[in-house]
């Protein structure tokens, strides 16, 4: 072959060949992606594990439950990784204020399992709201939590 028709067809197959789509829009970029359907059942040992971790105030157990990239919405509050939940929200806010977790009625929507809390602080104020799993391969990938009325 000569030299101008291998770089002619090299200069197409790199044009053509490395076109890999559209650049995902910025909803799909901020989402955790799923890396395999969801295991409902460990999901739900998983969030169980945490209000009894978190009630016990045993912050070792509590960060092993989140994924090092975990991301929870604390009402719009954003805490992008495990130490920034552990560190600025969890562990402030609940572990070491000795609130409490109260489980009531939890359901699925699509791979979120939404479960809704009483928390109960040590002086006895109370605060209902929901937190929505993102639960994969046994760890916490994502969290939003709201407020219930």
């Amino acid at each position: 072959m000569r030299p101008a028709l291998i770089a002619a067809t090299l200069t197409l197959f790199l044009a053509t060949g490395c076109d890999t789509g559209p650049a995902p829009g910025p909803d799909e970029a901020t989402q955790p992606a799923a890396s395999q359907p969801v295991d409902q059942a460990r999901a739900e040992t998983v969030a169980q594990r945490f209000a009894e971790a978190a009630n016990a105030g045993d912050r070792t157990a509590v960060t092993a439950l989140f994924a090092p990239d975990a991301r929870f919405d604390s009402v719009g509050r954003i805490y992008p990784d495990r130490t920034a939940i552990i560190d600025t929200f969890l562990g402030p806010e609940v572990l070491d204020a000795g609130g409490r977790y109260a489980p009531g009625e939890q359901r699925w929507e699509g791979d979120r399992l939404v479960v809704s809390y009483t928390f109960t602080t040590r002086s006895g104020g109370q605060e209902r709201f929901t937190y929505a799993y993102l639960i994969q391969d046994g760890l916490i990938r994502d969290v939003v939590g709201r407020y219930v009325r």
